[in-house]
């Protein structure tokens, strides 16, 4: 579809994922495009977007094979390597508004083949596991963050965050982050590109925060990427392998997360709000 006096349209759709409520979850935007389009524009069009995550998917250029495609995610700022909830609101679209009888589809990524994978109301992703390591609270951090103090460190270079736990719940939840401060702390070399702040829960297995600044997202409200690194960490705590976990945002979101072996598969829901066409 095109308007006089314009060259090029482009689906794109507003999905909020971890969610089946409208306005909850984390929202991303979907652009369904025959090739990705040059960087600078795909930028120009997630800080047109204005949220967390804008997906670009595309027929996959190995071609032959249905089902499949590439996807690249870019905040407001940057392009970034991994992006659960804009993959499972790009699966959602694909799903519901594509005519395909398709129950698993895969995406070719900068972090390697990614398969979504239709069960019931819901999507599950099969995304690559990115472990920790012991770290050491860079200078200012916790003051950014409003926290005294922490009850372990962690850094995952392959995911590029920083993990802290913090003693409890009611702790995570009241914390209120200065951003110039965030944007002011020394991150290291290679810096991380976001903190994931995690404790236990009463409800959940383990609940979390993620904030982004150095990203352009202050708080994410739901961060798939993330537990890909919160899993295996709180495997090694509990025991176990299977959690029911939850992003104690403003908006909030409920994921089911399972390890297998070098794989974290990720459970959730999502609900398109709105779609449309974008003009070029």
């Amino acid at each position: 579809m095109a308007i006089p006096g314009e060259s090029l349209s482009i689906p794109v759709y507003q999905v909020d994922a971890f969610t089946e409520e409208p306005f909850e979850g984390n929202p991303a935007a979907v652009c369904l495009v025959e090739a990705f389009l040059p960087e600078e524009t795909m930028k120009k069009i997630a800080l047109e977007m204005n949220l967390s995550e804008t997906a670009f998917v595309a027929p996959s250029t190995r071609g032959g094979e249905r089902g499949s495609f590439s996807i690249r995610w870019f905040t407001p700022a940057v392009e970034v390597p991994l992006c659960g909830h804009a993959t499972l609101a790009s699966s959602w679209v694909i799903f519901t508004e594509k005519e395909t009888s398709a129950t698993r589809i895969t995406f070719e990524s900068a972090s390697g083949t990614l398969a979504a994978t239709r069960e019931g109301e819901g999507v599950t992703l099969d995304f690559p596991r990115n472990d920790s390591e012991p770290a050491v609270v860079p200078a200012g951090l916790l003051e950014a963050l409003g926290l005294e103090a922490v009850e372990d460190v962690q850094v995952s270079p392959s995911a590029e965050m920083l993990l802290l736990r913090v003693k409890d719940e009611p702790t995570l939840r009241s914390l209120r982050p200065k951003v110039e401060a965030l944007l002011a702390v020394e991150r290291g070399d290679p810096p991380f590109q976001g903190v994931i702040v995690t404790s236990r829960s009463s409800t959940y297995d383990f609940v979390s925060r993620y904030f982004g600044s150095w990203e352009g997202i202050d708080e994410d409200p739901v961060t798939g990427a993330a537990h890909t690194v919160l899993a295996p960490y709180w495997s090694g705590i509990m025991g176990k392998d299977r959690f029911h976990a939850f992003q104690a945002s403003k908006r909030g979101g409920a994921l089911n997360v399972a390890l297998a072996g070098d794989r974290v598969m990720i459970s959730g829901k999502a609900r398109i709000v709105l779609k449309g066409e974008l003009y070029l």
